[in-house]
């Protein structure tokens, strides 16, 4: 049987081995994939590092080909794919909200980590047909294979209703969701998108990314949580934004959020999604009752989305070209992750190429 080169997580919190495994081949509803790009995240290194919590995720079996996301061109299908053929540009997504080879969250999610094994990083993976978004010759597959993170952040801000005349306030904006809210904001007609992080370079890359004042950015060291607030209620006159989306990262405090889910203006939606803050969001009867404001979770983004997504981005609607690739082959997988760990801000893509074993 042929064999592809892989990247081993073998053990948490120990470096990826770079190895052999048999080349699969397609079942009836599968797509086998040259995988070209696979992204990393700041996620990426804390899951690997130990930073999932094994009681709310399943985390697969060890060892295992890591790596969530994909995008690649198509060498072969199942006798039952109708609507994907070999040579297809296509991205890897998750129709069971499970992160292949990464976590698992649901029950189809949990089989989805037994019968399809390999990650991205490998330079072939197998994947049901479902799972499979082509992609326009206008997406390059670098910023394709971040999708997993743009679309949560797409997925989320539908459930925020973000259209024309709406104010945004993005908590944690420098980050991979933050900036990626950013973008997706402006493309959906955003009035105004007020962003709170804390590197003042990336505050200011943010607001440039639309001239005309639409983006707003305080730093979250200058003056603290009160200072933030009273900032948000000067920047809406005193209503308050119309939604938050809140991707605070890991070792973030979840009482900072619970004061900007605050600053909502009655009957708004403040939006979590990146599961990285510490502690309680708590707020009582009368408070919920009064205030009218829906607290919502986001973890994934539905097939649909995705195919909204990428329409828009095809139409020069949603621009992502502020995205600076670093890239590395498979056998620098650990300079990548220790590269994604450092947190170089949400407009640095790294990019693991498995198709190319040495640079």
């Amino acid at each position: 049987m042929p064999k592809i080169n892989v990247a081993r997580l073998v053990e948490i919190g120990k470096p990826f081995e770079v190895g052999t495994a048999d080349k699969p081949t397609p079942g009836p509803n599968d797509v086998l994939v040259k995988v070209e790009a696979c992204c990393l995240v700041p996620n990426s290194s804390n899951i690997v590092s130990g930073g999932a919590d094994s009681d709310v995720f399943t985390l697969p079996q060890l060892p295992a080909v890591f790596g969530l996301d994909a995008a690649g061109v198509v060498e072969a299908v199942g006798e039952r794919v109708f609507n994907i053929r070999a040579g297809d540009r296509v991205t890897d997504i998750c129709e069971n909200t499970c992160l292949r080879a990464y976590f698992a969250m649901c029950p189809g999610g949990v089989k989805m980590l037994t019968h399809y094994t390999l990650g991205a990083l490998s330079e072939y993976l197998l994947s049901p047909d479902v799972n499979i978004a082509k992609l326009p010759d206008s997406i390059d597959l670098a910023t394709a294979s971040r999708f997993g993170y743009i679309g949560t952040s797409f997925g989320g801000l539908k459930k925020a209703r973000i259209q024309p005349g709406k104010t945004l306030l993005v908590n944690g904006v420098t980050g991979t969701l933050g900036y990626a809210a950013v973008a997706i904001a402006l493309g959906l007609g955003c009035t105004r998108i007020l962003g709170i992080g804390r590197n003042t370079e990336r505050l200011a890359e943010l607001e440039g990314l639309c001239p005309k004042g639409r983006v707003r950015t305080i730093s979250s060291e200058d003056g603290g949580i009160d200072a933030v607030t009273k900032w948000v209620s000067e920047q809406t006159d005193g209503l308050g934004p119309d939604a938050l989306y809140d991707c605070l990262g890991n070792g973030g405090d979840a009482a900072t959020t619970s004061r900007l889910a605050g600053t909502v203006k009655r009957g708004g939606i403040a939006v979590l999604a990146a599961g990285g803050a510490e502690g309680e969001i708590r707020q009582t009867y009368l408070e919920a009752m009064s205030r009218d404001v829906a607290i919502l979770g986001t973890m994934w983004f539905t097939s649909a989305e995705v195919d909204e997504l990428i329409a828009l981005i095809d139409a020069g609607v949603i621009d992502f070209s502020f995205l600076k690739h670093e890239f590395f082959p498979l056998k620098n997988v650990n300079e990548a992750f220790k590269m994604v760990g450092n947190r170089p801000g949400g407009a640095v893509n790294v990019v693991v190429q498995p198709s190319k074993l040495d640079g």
